[in-house]
């Protein structure tokens, strides 16, 4: 096969690379073919920690994100001093859910902060979610760190696979 041909097909195997990503599928197979057309991409190094586990979809981190949400604000509520108050907050966790703000609010406070979040990752800014995450005290910041982890390997794999989408257009 001549350069040529093989060029012709880097946005064919960039293209199965992304939709293998967007289902949250391992795209391990998929790196692969586009490596073998591109070797020398920089983004496969940094793709192939994430390709034999996938990560996770945008619908499964909006999913997850209320209840993440939900602990970061319940992370930072001061400790109650009466037992039998924490009792009845433990025994009617919905509490919890009755005071989070939802939406586009506004302040610095964390429900505030993780309302905006939640808002941006509904709408799928991954960035400004967590520009809001880092703005967070610690506690909350742990509360959900997992998930946010997962959000930011969404967001990095999108980046590279869309920039090798770009690659391949120009030199088909």
């Amino acid at each position: 096969e001549s350069m040529h041909q093989l060029l012709q097909q880097l946005p064919i195997a960039a293209a199965a690379l992304k939709s293998a990503v967007e289902r949250g599928a391992p795209f391990t197979a998929e790196l692969e073919t586009f490596a073998a057309i591109s070797p020398g991409a920089p983004q496969l190094e940094p793709l192939r920690k994430y390709s034999a586990t996938g990560v996770m979809t945008r619908a499964d981190i909006a999913k997850a994100f209320p209840e993440a949400a939900n602990a970061m604000v319940a992370a930072t509520e001061p400790a109650v001093q009466d037992a039998g108050f924490f009792q009845r907050l433990l025994s009617s966790a919905e509490s919890v859910v009755k005071v989070r703000p939802i939406g586009e609010v506004s302040g610095e406070e964390p429900g505030a902060r993780v309302a905006r979040m939640e808002v941006a990752i509904n709408s799928g800014d991954y960035a400004k979610a967590l520009a809001e995450y880092d703005a967070l005290p610690e506690a909350a910041k742990a509360a959900s760190a997992s998930l946010v982890e997962s959000i930011k390997a969404r967001s990095e794999v999108e980046a590279l696979v869309d920039q090798m989408i770009a690659g391949a257009m120009k030199a088909a």
